[in-house]
């Protein structure tokens, strides 16, 4: 366990404010992104939110393939359950949860595991991958992992779990996606900025007072501090305005629908949905096609984002299950698919009437207890071989 104080320190919490420590670079529209601004963006947090809850929600479990039949395979490993039995906070949810965050926010999952005196891994801790620099060695990679200390600890394949997000060519690192669009979350950062500053200094965010004569630069100052005090923000919009003097008030800002600022806000919504490979129904946007069921929803979620994600996940973690000639992971993303209970009951019936799934079998896919006699399998008296006598 000295690994892990080196790397983390005892007390360390892991996850959370860790990540968000990279230094801000400035986008082409004027508005810093790192992690942390780009996470400030609604539809960025929804879309990054909505993959990760989705992933952690899915239930996970490994199997043996033997004699092409796929069967459980137990035991089945204790980091799919407790993944850090020092922590029992720390749970299987937590683990899928702050992989999948680290992948889309830094393109990189970092996962350090222990080995028990047995060979069977009994801890798993999702790294910073700020912190963690890779190198080739005689073409192994060598992981140089920075501790609280600042002091870096090497590692090996043996000990560090490594998926990228979008790696390309002989790159030993996936790029961050926050740094390589920038401009797309720089745009929205800075629509959603504008909208709040608009807002937050009135209705009017520019206007003129026209004062016969001259003024000094301490009256034009106390003049329009006054006028602001009384009139700026939201709750003090649309008071009425007394001039004297000769003055005259005259607005010199655009209507908002002149400024297109809600068109360019759905635009941000449009573009991170299409980055995020999230279809603009799941995040909650007004004017998103309609589709025929959830259903239909989800598998076009599936076939865009969610499916090849989940697949470099099992891909990455099929070398950390015991046997892994074998052996494998498999998330069960079928429960997304899930049919009303009507459609349901009649995919049932089916596989029932063809023999494909038992009684017993299809009372354990609705949680239901087995009975006595249920795991006979029927098939069609009707049904025979073409040029074969029927049985009498």
């Amino acid at each position: 366990m000295s690994i892990i104080r080196r790397i983390l320190g005892e007390t360390r919490a892991i996850g959370g404010n860790q990540w968000l420590t990279d230094q801000p670079t400035a986008s082409t529209a004027g508005v810093q992104i790192n992690s942390q601004t780009a996470l400030s963006i609604g539809s960025y947090y929804s879309a990054v939110k909505l993959y990760a809850d989705t992933v952690a929600s899915l239930s996970w479990d490994t199997f043996i393939r033997i004699d092409g039949t796929r069967r459980p395979y137990r035991p089945s490993p204790s980091w799919t359950s407790m993944p850090q039995p020092s922590n029992p906070n720390f749970t299987a949810f937590d683990l899928k949860h702050r992989m999948v965050s680290s992948l889309l926010i830094f393109g990189n999952c970092f996962v350090l595991f222990i080995r028990g005196r047995n060979g069977d891994i009994v801890e798993m801790r999702v790294l910073d991958p700020q912190k963690v620099e890779i190198r080739m060695v005689e073409g192994s990679p060598i992981y140089t992992v920075t501790g609280d200390d600042n002091v870096g600890v090497e590692l090996t394949s043996d000990a560090i779990l490594h998926i990228p997000l979008f790696a390309t060519g002989s790159a030993l690192r996936a790029p961050s996606p926050v740094e390589q669009h920038q401009t797309t979350l720089g745009l929205a950062a800075a629509t959603q900025l504008y909208s709040s500053r608009f807002y937050q200094q009135g209705a009017s965010p520019s206007a003129v007072i026209k004062i016969p004569g001259e003024l000094t630069q301490d009256q034009a100052e106390s003049l329009r501090n006054s006028f602001s005090r009384r009139h700026e923000g939201i709750e003090k919009m649309h008071k009425i305005a007394v001039l004297t003097g000769g003055a005259d008030f005259q607005q010199m800002s655009m209507k908002i629908s002149d400024m297109q600022l809600v068109e360019t806000m759905h635009w941000s919504v449009e573009s991170i949905a299409r980055l995020m490979g999230v279809p603009l129904q799941l995040l909650q946007y007004p004017e998103a096609t309609s589709y025929a069921s959830s259903e239909v929803l989800m598998q076009a979620w599936l076939r865009l984002g969610l499916g090849p994600l989940v697949t470099r996940l099992e891909a990455g973690l099929q070398r950390l299950v015991p046997g892994a000639d074998q052996t494998f992971i498999k998330f069960n993303i079928d429960s997304l698919l899930r049919p009303t209970t009507i459609d349901r009951m009649t995919a049932y019936r089916v596989q029932l009437e063809t023999g494909i799934r038992s009684l017993n079998e299809v009372r354990r896919l609705e949680d239901l207890a087995d009975i006595a006699g249920g795991d006979e399998h029927w098939k069609p008296l009707n049904i025979g071989v073409v040029g074969q006598e029927p049985i009498k």
